[in-house]
Formats: C-alpha cells, sequence, structure tokens
C-alpha cells in the first residue's frame, strides 16, 4: 500500500477519501468491485515491471485480470444460444420499445387507431407529445426551466429531479477538451449500463438494478477514469460488453451490440433524451442504501455538464458510436472476449 499517493475520483476527478473520511464503514465493500479506493494498492497480478506504473493503470490491470478471472466459459458459452432455445427475460428485453424509440410509439399509434381505441389512442397520443425529440435548436448553457422547448419535454418529477440537483463547484469553461472527452466516455459507459438494465427489467428497475448498472460500468465499479486519446470510444465498449458477458443474468454479446445501438440511438437524440436515461438512472441509486454516493461523485456532475455542452456535441458522438458499431471496429465478439481465453 502507497500511503503517498491519495487517489482521486468521479467525474472530473473532483474527489477524494470519500470512503475512508465520510462513508459508513464497510460501505466501498458493499458498493465496489475495487478494494480500497482510498489508496493505492498494487496487484498480485501485477508483474514486476509493472509496479512503477501510475495509481490508474495498476488498478486498470487489476480490474482486466479480476474480469479474467470471474469469466465462466461454461456460462458464456450456453448464452450463445439463448436466442435460438428462447428465455423469457431475454425475449422481453430484446422485443421491448423502450422510451427513446419514437418509432415504436407511432407504431402503436397507429395500431390503436385501426382498433378504433379511442382512450388508448389519447393516452399514447398524449406520451408521444412527452418523447417528442425532434431536433429543435437549443440555447447552450441554459437551465431547463429557461428553454420553452425543454420545459414540456420533461415530466413535473423530472423538473422536480433537475431543480433539487445540487450544482457542482466545476467551472466547465475551464475544462480541457480531454476532459470534455473523458466526461463523454463515461457518459457512454453510465448509458450503456443503464440501456442494459431498462431492458432486462423491461423498464420497470428492480432491486437489484443499481448493482447490475454498479457492475457493468467500469467507473462506477472501479472508479475508472478516461485518458483521451488513449482512451476512445472502442476502448470503453470492449470493456462494457466484456462486463455484460461475465456478471449479469444474461450474458449476451448480442444483447450487448443491441444496448450500445440504443445508446447510439440516445445521444443521437439529443441532450434532453440523454438527461432523462440519466434521471432516471439517478432515481435508480437514490433508491439504493448501498449506492447512493454514485450520484454524487458522478450522475449529478454528469447532468449538470450535459445541460452545459452544445448540443451537436452530444449528437455528433452519438454519431461517433455508430459508425464504430457499423463497421465493429475493435469491438467484434473475438476482440470483447479474447483474452478470457487465454491460458
Amino acid at each position: 500500500i502507497n500511503s503517498q499517493h491519495c487517489p482521486t475520483y468521479g467525474l472530473f476527478r473532483n474527489f477524494s477519501n470519500v470512503f475512508r473520511d465520510y462513508a459508513r464503514e464497510g460501505l466501498a465493500h458493499e458498493m465496489l468491485e475495487c478494494p480500497s479506493p482510498d489508496e493505492t494498492v498494487a496487484s498480485a497480478h501485477t508483474c514486476d515491471e509493472n509496479i512503477g506504473k501510475d495509481h490508474e493503470q495498476i488498478k486498470r490491470l487489476q480490474r482486466i485480470q479480476m474480469e479474467n478471472d470471474k469469466f465462466d466459459g461454461d456460462r458464456y458459452l450456453t448464452d450463445l444460444y439463448i436466442m435460438d432455445e428462447g428465455d423469457m427475460i431475454f425475449d422481453t428485453a430484446t422485443e421491448m420499445v423502450p422510451h427513446w424509440s419514437v418509432k415504436g410509439e407511432q407504431e402503436k399509434l397507429t395500431k390503436a387507431m385501426q382498433n378504433d381505441g379511442h382512450s388508448e389512442v389519447i393516452a399514447i397520443a398524449s406520451k408521444l407529445e412527452n418523447l417528442s425529440t425532434a431536433d429543435e435548436s437549443i440555447a447552450a448553457n441554459t437551465n431547463q426551466s429557461d428553454t420553452p422547448n425543454q420545459a414540456s419535454f420533461f415530466t413535473p418529477e423530472e423538473s422536480h429531479q433537475l431543480a433539487t440537483i445540487p450544482p457542482s463547484s466545476n467551472n466547465h469553461h475551464k475544462l480541457t477538451p480531454e476532459q470534455h472527452r473523458s466526461a463523454k466516455l463515461t457518459l457512454l459507459e453510465l448509458l450503456f449500463s443503464y440501456v442494459y438494465d431498462h431492458r432486462t427489467t423491461d423498464g420497470d428497475p428492480t432491486v437489484e438494478s443499481s448493482w447490475t448498472i454498479m457492475i457493468l460500468s467500469p467507473s462506477l465499479s472501479w472508479l475508472e477514469d478516461y485518458h483521451p486519446p488513449y482512451d476512445d470510444i472502442p476502448n470503453v465498449l470492449r470493456w462494457c460488453i466484456r462486463r455484460s458477458l461475465i456478471y449479469p443474468y444474461l450474458r449476451s454479446y448480442d444483447l450487448a451490440i443491441m444496448v450500445v445501438q440504443d445508446v447510439s440511438t440516445i445521444l443521437m437524440k439529443g441532450r434532453r433524451v440523454v438527461i432523462r436515461c440519466l434521471l432516471q438512472l439517478r432515481k435508480i441509486m437514490e433508491k439504493s442504501e448501498v449506492h447512493y454516493l454514485f450520484n454524487k461523485l458522478y450522475v449529478d456532475p454528469l447532468i449538470e455538464w450535459v445541460q452545459k455542452i452544445e448540443e451537436k456535441d452530444i449528437q455528433d458522438f452519438g454519431k461517433e458510436v455508430n459508425s464504430i458499431l457499423a463497421g465493429r471496429h475493435k469491438v467484434g465478439k473475438e476482440e470483447c472476449t479474447e483474452t478470457f481465453f487465454v491460458g
């Protein structure tokens, strides 16, 4: 243990010693997979030549080694055929129409009109209005309450959530391009975790949802920090997909790729849809007795940051994700699982 170095974590690395000085005893063990988050710990699996690397690199090596150790090859091979053999949760996850899919709501509306279901038409039309994600221009660096399009998009509960999020000390105007890119990569993996849980619970979070979101996210489970350009979109997607093949009930590469496509869609829809997803994630964490601190460390600062950046930045990032997914560049099944079968 190296006590001379004090690790920092959270979005933009604004926090330190949270688990040692402020959290109740034992919370870090319950909340994270990363051991001793407020200390620099060298992994027993790390080679001598890696001992001198910085804390973040050593921690990443620990994470990847733990993933390799926990990978269950038999379980993975069994789930390769889940699409053909049938599984109720898998079928529900892949067939559901998520809230960010306006097309799905329009199809429901058409079907309801054909069946002359007047009350159903009204309900769906109202929902469609709430879910509208047309590409209207949104003034940058303003709060939702100051933007008519934003105010009409969010529900009263969502608006209340936004109003109660405490402001951070971040000076967004002074963030470097690398810090903005790092935040986008963190957003990418949190959306992946959220979408996976949303699909596998049919949009109705369970008591396990906060754990699922934590365990799929390197940032939440290991307090991972990204350093562009060394870290990029394929890295983050590959790590999220890997974890989805190790920990949750459904360990399907095909499902993981569907989740990535959802994340790309959410990002291309723009920041209002992104914020809605983050608010739902925030609500899940808020209800957890173990994972509530993630809101302070990551979710709340992300929501604030998303409101400050340009709409086009979010949408262009979604297009980047989509282009990588289209070519399966570095996120193919072999790339995501290659280290599992070594040795």
